[in-house]
């Protein structure tokens, strides 16, 4: 689930429980008010009744009959049945509520004046008061409400969820479409002054000092290459010319200047490399044809020298022979990064290197990596456990391969070796 979709879920849900919430209390109140109402109702009826009675039996001093048939009135307990004499058993004047199996009564109790009588006013109640049907009836139009209130909330959440993720969704996919090379300078322009236009503006400022970061680093990779091919190309040419003046391989100098031969070469693809990399807008030459297997030979038999005494073998097989459409020096930059990481990490054992129609797999028997070692390998400046050759090498490889949309996998275990993997496709 994206994040536009995980936030307009939550608004919705959030609006959903707040209006479940509310139809459940307004839903409660209701059915207490409408029963509170209904007894407060049966109650000023039993008073009225009261003072109708007392009025009448002071005036003609005699007892009326009750204005209302679900109401019998009693004048001491003389006459009443004993049900009734049970009901009232120990209540003093007042208003009270009582209970006979199913039949609900009210009752008034009040002293009349000048005799030591009470008059007992009963209130047969349960046929006037919300009967069980009609209180299934109250509590489905209450559902009702209560679904409807969870439905308008439904809806009003996704209004509002709506309104509020789209700025955000807008700046979201203004985001996503930039790259290095497209970082936009005016997302603010674009936002109301709020929080997603505080966002924008504090994105925008970030997206400036990486576009400036970025900036300093191709210039620098471009001037440092350019000051680097005059002392490299001279050190090439005296490399030359003192290797005529050597008597053959035994000559003592023969393999130092071999060494000195390999570094300058190796230092003129890597500034080749990195002139290309500074050129952002430069495109491949897809002319170009670069056979895949000879190069590779030819770079394991250049870094053949670092294995030394080591009892290390290198396997070579070619499964394909494929063609790509890339600088011989880049590459070559690559794959020699590649070798020389598996030669310099495997102290006895195999190193296999294998051509296949889509990829160059390299894989030795060496010390391996852990899997946080795996995670930062190909990060600038974070080498692992061993600070010789996991650093800008592998970081160099990964910048490449994301030019030339490829891929770069590396697998290790720790104790069981690594294998590392340019993808072309």
């Amino acid at each position: 689930m994206t994040f536009r979709h995980s936030l307009r879920v939550r608004i919705i849900i959030a609006f959903c429980i707040f209006g479940a919430v509310l139809g459940i209390v307004y839903a409660t109140a209701v059915y207490i008010s409408l029963d509170a109402i209904d007894d407060h109702l049966i109650d000023s009826r039993l008073k009225e009744e009261v003072e109708h009675f007392i009025a009448h039996y002071q005036r003609y001093n005699t007892y009326p009959q009750p204005t209302s048939p679900y109401i019998t009135a009693y004048v001491g307990t003389k006459n009443m049945p004993l049900y009734v004499q049970n009901m009232v058993d120990g209540f003093s004047a007042g208003l009270y509520e009582a209970h006979i199996d199913e039949e609900e009564y009210h009752i008034a109790i009040q002293k009349l004046q000048g005799s030591e009588k009470r008059l007992y006013l009963l209130y047969e109640v349960s046929a006037l008061e919300f009967t069980e049907k009609r209180k299934v009836g109250i509590r489905l139009v209450l559902i009702a409400g209560v679904v409807f209130i969870i439905g308008l909330g439904l809806w009003i959440g996704w209004l509002t969820s709506r309104k509020v993720i789209a700025p955000v969704a807008h700046l979201s996919d203004l985001v996503n479409e930039t790259g290095p090379d497209n970082l936009p300078t005016d997302l603010s322009k674009t936002f109301y002054d709020d929080e997603v236009g505080v966002l924008a503006k504090a994105l925008e400022q970030a997206m400036k000092r990486v576009e400036i970061h970025v900036e300093r680093e191709y210039r620098f990779s471009r001037y440092a290459s350019h000051e680097l091919r005059t002392p490299v190309t001279i050190i090439k040419g005296a490399v030359g010319l003192l290797g005529k003046k050597l008597s053959g391989e035994n000559d003592p100098a023969y393999r130092p200047l071999k060494r000195i031969e390999r570094a300058v070469t190796n230092m003129e693809n890597i500034i080749e490399t990195l002139l290309w990399l500074s050129r952002k807008d430069e495109a491949i030459d897809q002319s170009q044809v670069l056979d895949v297997v000879p190069l590779v030979r030819d770079t394991i038999e250049q870094n053949r020298y670092l294995l030394a005494d080591k009892p290390v073998d290198i396997e070579f097989v070619t499964e394909n022979s494929p063609q790509l459409s890339i600088p011989a020096p880049i590459f070559q930059i690559m794959l020699t990064n590649l070798i020389r990481n598996a030669i310099q990490h495997t102290a006895s054992g195999n190193i296999s290197i294998i051509i296949k129609d889509d990829r160059i797999s390299v894989s030795d028997t060496g010390a391996g990596m852990a899997p946080d070692e795996v995670k930062r390998v190909t990060q600038p400046h974070r080498p692992g456990d061993r600070d010789q050759g996991f650093g800008l090498g592998l970081s160099i490889v990964k910048r490449l391969c994301d030019r030339l949309g490829w891929q770069l996998n590396i697998e290790s275990e720790r104790g069981r070796g690594t294998k590392a993997q340019l993808i072309f496709s």
